[in-house]
């Protein structure tokens, strides 16, 4: 799908944009999914895992576990990987899929975690989970929202999110979990993503 030079920012956004403890990152991108689609019913991001182990540890069982929870709640959403695409159509991809006035979900390595600057070493061992909201092609930047960073982190001139990354800082971070075993429960692939589909259940 060929996507003209423009800016998007989605028409629909979180009612309000969470910082995370040290984990849990992936329930806090579905507690802001659901709060853009008006379907957010719970008051901590963690209430949304299926099991006691989940709740506690921030862990996933399996690559269809964050996907599930959205299809209960009725919006389709399927775990998939960009692995095989350039990284101009990484980036197309992931520009369609916000084009279509729908936000996406992807694991990254996070070298970010409390912090403004990218540290190397947190960004090959930390497994994140972040969701775009919107890009600019111009400035060549995603409109991300990332748990992980504390609010004295945000960025104010953002029209949506609360920060942003350019889209040479996604595909480096998003080239995260082929080589990290402790992820493989999930996906042994990188580049993860979870398309959000605006078709109803």
């Amino acid at each position: 799908m060929n996507i003209p030079n423009t800016k998007i920012v989605l028409s629909i956004r979180p009612k309000e944009y969470l910082v995370q403890g040290p984990s849990h990152c992936g329930a806090y991108c579905v507690k802001a999914i659901l709060s853009a689609y008006g379907k957010d019913d719970k008051n901590h991001p963690k209430e949304y895992h299926t099991n006691f182990f989940c709740r506690l540890t921030g862990s996933t069982l399996s690559k269809s576990y964050y996907p599930n929870i959205l299809k209960r709640y009725g919006i389709n959403a399927e775990f998939k990987t960009a692995k095989d695409l350039s990284d101009e159509k990484k980036i197309s991809l992931l520009k369609s899929l916000i084009a279509q006035n729908t936000p996406v979900m992807i694991r990254i390595g996070n070298g970010y975690f409390r912090s403004n600057t990218y540290n190397p070493l947190l960004g090959k061992i930390v497994t994140h989970w972040i969701t775009l909201w919107g890009y600019d092609d111009k400035e060549k930047l995603f409109y991300v929202y990332d748990s992980g960073l504390t609010k004295n982190l945000y960025r104010k001139n953002v029209p949506i999110g609360n920060t942003s990354r350019t889209y040479g800082e996604i595909l480096r971070d998003w080239d995260f979990g082929k080589w990290q075993p402790w992820t493989w429960h999930v996906s042994p692939q990188n580049y993860s993503y979870i398309k959000i589909s605006n078709k109803k259940q």
